[in-house]
């Protein structure tokens, strides 16, 4: 293969990666903006902790940290769990201590849950749009954005 077709390939890969990431995040914009007018119900906290995940690569061993939150709650006497705090992916920390300190809730607490009128399986603790949301979108743009230019670049040279 050429130099050209290997940096095609790359820049699509690259384009495909963002447009992932684009719908993605735009998927959870919507969904948490949407949150906000999703009506509410009591909930318990079952539990309450920082998970540990543990890596390893060439470059060796990478160990991150993400408070983790599992809740039941019910609707019209239907019984349901979640581990949703917000819309979106957990976030991963590299440090325990700020894992711990992103940990708002102790086990059997009480908490409103936002459910989705629509699938009430889907709920959060904290309803509206969040940063991740916003991160992802500003991901897929950038990465979109780059791959495109360099598919492009590449196309006229």
């Amino acid at each position: 293969m050429g130099s050209n077709t290997c940096g095609l390939i790359l820049a699509l890969v690259f384009a495909g990666a963002g447009l992932f990431a684009l719908v993605r995040g735009f998927i959870d914009f919507r969904t948490s903006k949407a949150s906000r007018d999703w009506p509410s119900v009591e909930g318990q906290v079952n539990v309450a902790t920082v998970e540990m995940k543990t890596e390893s690569d060439e470059d060796g061993t990478t160990t991150s940290y993400s408070p983790r939150v599992v809740y039941t709650y019910a609707i019209a006497g239907q019984q349901y769990t979640s581990d949703q705090v917000v819309v979106g992916a957990r976030r991963w920390h590299s440090s325990q201590a700020r894992a711990e300190a992103k940990l708002a809730y102790q086990t059997g607490q009480q908490v409103t849950v936002y459910y989705n009128p629509n699938k009430p399986a889907q709920a959060v603790l904290e309803a509206g749009a969040t940063r991740g949301a916003w991160g992802m979108l500003a991901i897929g743009i950038v990465f979109t954005i780059a791959g495109i230019a360099f598919v492009i670049l590449i196309a006229t040279s």
